[in-house]
């Protein structure tokens, strides 16, 4: 008897019916009010990236040249409010993630190009970092892949030296070069002929323009372009006002094409107005516009600040992005179809 009563009471306080007596789980409060900052955080970037905000704050406009980055990181933002079931503020990030995300979109895929069938020309930009970008390696993609049209940020006398030395005299012997001690330098080289012109009245690095004499009656204008970074107040107004003033497209004139260290990447609204009127950008152009062409740890990541800016009659029939040693920048190059 004893042990029937016993055996009752074991099946009436059986542990699995205590599950039921448990009051329910209360949210760790630290957890929640962190994911609030981080979201409120993500939120700010994300008003002020979609509204172009950043003007001539450094510190915006280097915030801005994550955006990738950010990205990234508001991907994994979304999984772990989702996960941790906080809907709302899940639902918040997640509307901000797409719409990061769809700016970044157009970069990945290959736009639809223009008709253009005239001639075509293949135009590098390297910048040299004070000159120091290993000269024989450069000439060896000159002469690799048979480029028409050079520009040289960052170009100094010992460069020049250099580059002659290991033969890029021979390759593209027309120049228009400035130069100079440092990295206020920089300079053209074809094989083809150039007239230099001024299309760039004042900027803080030599910025040199030349027209490029091609076969027959149309030519095209070429500029080595080399922005103020944006490093201080007064450095990002004067970052901001050079590439505002750097050669409008002129879709009834000569075409014209810029080349070499924006310091701007599509992110920034002063070089996305200067691509909306009149011309494209090679690497979007081509769906490569996240490839990074400068990295320098620990200033910066990897980010896409040298670019081929073209005139929106040419097509972009390739593009790739070429390591430079001795340069915190990579050699990029376009092949363009001119109209």
């Amino acid at each position: 008897m004893a042990r029937w009563s016993e055996a009752v009471d074991e099946v009436a306080h059986d542990p699995g019916d205590d599950d039921y007596d448990e009051p329910p789980r209360r949210r760790n409060g630290k957890v929640t009010f962190l994911l609030f900052l981080l979201s409120l955080v993500l939120i700010a970037y994300g008003v002020v990236r979609v509204l172009s905000l950043e003007q001539t704050s450094p510190f915006l406009i280097g915030a801005m040249s994550l955006t990738p980055y950010v990205v990234a990181g508001a991907g994994v933002l979304t999984l772990l409010t989702l996960l941790l079931r906080r809907w709302v503020l899940g639902l918040a990030v997640l509307v901000i993630t797409l719409a990061l995300t769809s700016l970044l979109g157009p970069r990945y895929l290959a736009e639809e190009q223009p008709d253009a069938d005239g001639q075509h020309l293949r135009i590098m930009t390297a910048n040299l970092r004070l000159g120091h970008a290993d000269a024989q390696t450069l000439v060896n993609l000159v002469r690799q892949h048979e480029v028409d049209v050079l520009t040289l940020p960052e170009l100094t006398p010992d460069a020049v030296s250099a580059l002659d030395s290991a033969g890029l005299a021979e390759l593209l012997p027309y120049r228009v070069f400035d130069a100079q001690v440092g990295g206020r330098g920089s300079g053209i080289a074809s094989n083809l002929p150039l007239r230099q012109i001024i299309l760039v009245e004042e900027s803080t690095m030599s910025q040199p323009s030349a027209v490029v004499d091609l076969p027959g009656n149309d030519d095209i204008e070429v500029t080595a372009v080399h922005v103020q970074p944006p490093l201080t107040d007064r450095d990002a107004r004067t970052w901001h006002d050079e590439l505002g003033g750097l050669p409008e497209a002129t879709t009834d004139e000569r075409p014209r094409i810029l080349a070499g260290d924006f310091n701007a990447t599509l992110d920034h609204a002063a070089f996305r107005n200067l691509i909306d009127h009149g011309y494209a950008d090679a690497g979007e152009e081509a769906g490569d516009g996240l490839i990074a062409t400068w990295s320098s740890w620990p200033t910066g990541p990897p980010l896409t600040l040298d670019h081929i800016v073209t005139d929106v009659r040419c097509a972009i029939s390739s593009y790739a992005v070429y390591d430079l040693p001795n340069s915190d920048h990579r050699a990029v190059m376009a092949e363009v179809i001119l109209p």
